[in-house]
C-alpha cells in the first residue's frame, strides 16, 4: 500500500473517532445537565488519553456537540441530492451549510475561536470536515467521469466556498450583508461549475 493511502486511512480513522465521541456526548447531554470528558469517553469506549488528543476540554467539545446537534448527517444530504443534476447537488449542498453558518453564526464564531487556540498546540484534527464528507459522498458517481485531479479540487475548492468560514470572510473582510455574502459565494461556485461543465461533456 502506498504512503498516500495509509495516509489518507489514518484521516478516515481520526474522523470517525471524532464522529463516534461527538455522537457519545450528544446522546449523554440529551439525559445529562452536566457532563465531563471522562463520561464521554466512557460512552465512546475510548481512552481518556484518546479523548483528550481530540478535545483538550469539556467547553470545545460541549460547543461542537450542540452544533453538531443542528447537522444533517451527509447520508441525510445525500438522500436530499441523489437525483438531482451534477451542478444543482452542489448548489445545495453550499447552500445547506451557508444557511446553517448564519443561522449559528454567533455560536459557530465562539467554536472557531476555540479551535484555532487548541490548534496551536494540538496535532489532531480539530473540526469534523462535515462539508468534505457530504460532497464526497454526493459526488461519488463523478469519480469515474472526472479526472482524479479536478474532483479532488472541486471538493476543497467547494468546501473553502461553503459554511462559516467563507461567511466570515465575505462579512468581516468584504463588509457584505447576509444576501450579499450568499449571492457571491453562490456565483463562484457558478462560475467554477460552468469551466467544468463545459470540460466535460460527460456531465449533465
Amino acid at each position: 500500500m502506498i504512503k498516500s493511502e495509509i495516509n489518507k486511512g489514518r484521516v478516515k480513522q481520526k474522523l470517525q473517532t471524532r464522529l463516534e465521541i461527538l455522537q457519545a456526548a450528544k446522546e449523554l447531554m440529551q439525559k445529562e445537565k452536566k457532563i465531563t470528558l471522562e463520561d464521554v469517553a466512557k460512552k465512546a469506549k475510548i481512552s481518556r488519553a484518546t479523548m483528550y488528543r481530540y478535545f483538550s476540554n469539556i467547553d470545545l467539545l460541549f460547543t461542537e456537540a450542540t452544533l453538531d446537534l443542528h447537522h444533517k448527517t451527509s447520508e441525510q444530504i445525500f438522500e436530499d441530492v441523489k437525483d438531482l443534476p451534477f451542478a444543482e447537488k452542489i448548489l445545495y449542498i453550499q447552500k445547506h451549510y451557508f444557511d446553517l453558518a448564519q443561522e449559528n453564526e454567533t455560536v459557530f464564531r465562539r467554536y472557531l475561536a476555540a479551535v484555532l487556540s487548541e490548534s496551536i498546540v494540538s496535532n489532531e484534527p480539530l473540526r469534523g470536515a462535515r462539508r468534505m464528507k457530504s460532497l464526497n459522498l454526493a459526488l461519488e458517481n463523478y469519480k469515474g467521469i472526472l479526472n482524479e485531479d479536478t474532483f479532488n479540487k472541486l471538493i476543497n475548492t467547494t468546501s473553502v466556498l461553503t459554511g462559516i468560514d467563507s461567511l466570515i470572510t465575505c462579512k468581516d473582510v468584504c463588509n457584505l450583508d447576509n444576501e450579499e455574502s450568499y449571492e457571491t459565494l453562490k456565483w463562484a461556485m457558478e462560475m467554477i461549475l460552468k469551466g467544468i461543465i463545459l470540460d466535460n461533456q460527460k456531465i449533465q
